[in-house]
């Protein structure tokens, strides 16, 4: 990235933080007042919800006010669960034997250990930011050594990148007191011990122990400007891919230990990633791009689907078919593993931000209005 990109995406990152302290004023405050819970209502359902996940007969869904909700009849019926904050429920997961995880605005992690059914805070906004700043700090140290080595072509570039890490140290540091403002965006477990939660500005926490202790690896990634991470996969070969704002693809072929940049055709925001039963991968995101890659992520082929609506979400069946949707009430599905795509009519504009599938293999899409359901016909 240039010096006057770098600088634009500077401006913007601290605009967005001014703007956030301003729209969240309560928040900044929140040492001093306690958390407000979930309002229980029989609106929930049909609330605004921003994704959904499944193990085994449990479906569960978040969204807006921290609403978090649980069905195990294939969503003919749903109980709201006790949830401790009223914050935006950015996404949810299961992490097996009974456990459950949902990430939140403001930077709150929830755990369930009764498969979703009562919450509690494990992480607050003050947390993130301390596992952060231990992270940031060791970016900064790279930086540093980069600067002293740089050549007078790279030097200004080395600079901005040094001046953003100094920047993103000193905001981690200053939310230790007062809790940091930007939403955690993803929580992916691979099983009851290994996950991951991605969130705004590189925030990247990962756990080995069922989420009991959770340890930051921003700085493992490449991501020097600190963009937004949005979805995650794990191809049946073990590869562990990330997906994010402008363009932002990682990758790791040893579990997480090492990670490195790839790169697509196209610098756009991705905003999710499936991995079909075949073995392949798949990114989408903004203006309906789908790549797929055959090679565990070393190389990417564009999906043609004939349709530019934005994809927000994904997810894959055991028999190889693929659904994403998104923006606009745009459904895509696949029957080869996301080789090819056919537009399934939804007669909606809707957004919607989630998609799993109950036990027969029916899709159950989550947005505006709560969740709807869409048989192979392509009737709501």
């Amino acid at each position: 990235m240039g010096a006057a990109q770098t600088s634009v995406r500077t401006a913007a990152t601290r605009a967005a933080v001014l703007l956030g302290a301003l729209g969240w004023l309560a928040t900044s405050q929140a040492v001093e007042f306690p958390l407000l819970p979930a309002i229980k209502s029989d609106l929930a359902k049909d609330s605004l919800l921003l994704d959904a996940a499944r193990d085994s007969e449990r479906l569960l869904v978040g969204g807006e006010q921290g609403n978090i909700l649980y069905s195990d009849d294939d969503g003919a019926s749903w109980i709201q669960a006790d949830v401790p904050i009223s914050f935006a429920i950015t996404s949810v997961a299961f992490g097996g034997d009974g456990h459950a995880w949902a990430t939140a605005h403001d930077g709150y992690l929830l755990h369930s250990s009764d498969n979703g059914a009562t919450w509690e805070v494990k992480l607050t906004g003050s947390d993130v930011a301390a596992l952060s700043v231990g992270a940031i700090e060791a970016q900064v140290q790279s930086l540093e050594a980069v600067l002293e080595q740089a050549t007078p072509e790279t030097r200004e570039e080395a600079e901005w990148a040094l001046d953003d890490a100094l920047f993103a140290l000193e905001e981690a540091q200053a939310a230790i007191g007062d809790g940091m403002t930007s939403p955690l965006l993803e929580t992916w477990f691979a099983d009851d011990a290994f996950g991951y939660v991605l969130g705004a500005y590189g925030v990247f926490l990962h756990t080995t122990d069922g989420g009991a202790t959770w340890v930051a690896h921003n700085n493992r990634l490449h991501n020097p400007d600190n963009y937004h991470l949005y979805g995650m996969a794990r191809s049946s070969a073990g590869t562990l891919l990330v997906a994010g704002e402008a363009g932002t693809l990682q990758r790791s072929l040893d579990n997480g230990a090492t990670w490195e940049r790839v790169e697509t055709p196209y610098q756009g925001s991705y905003f999710g990633a499936v991995a079909p039963s075949d073995g392949g991968l798949l990114i989408f995101g903004l203006r309906g791009n789908v790549f797929r890659s055959n090679d565990e992520g070393a190389s990417w082929q564009a999906v043609d689907t004939g349709d530019q609506r934005t994809l927000m979400c994904g997810a894959a069946r055991e028999d190889g078919s693929v659904m994403l949707a998104g923006a606009a009430g745009v459904v895509l599905e696949s029957k080869d593993a996301g080789a090819s795509f056919e537009v399934v009519p939804t007669n909606t504009s809707t957004v919607y931000s989630g998609v799993i599938f109950d036990a027969g293999g029916e899709a159950l899409l989550v947005g505006f209005g709560g969740v709807s359901r869409i048989g192979e016909t392509g009737d709501e």
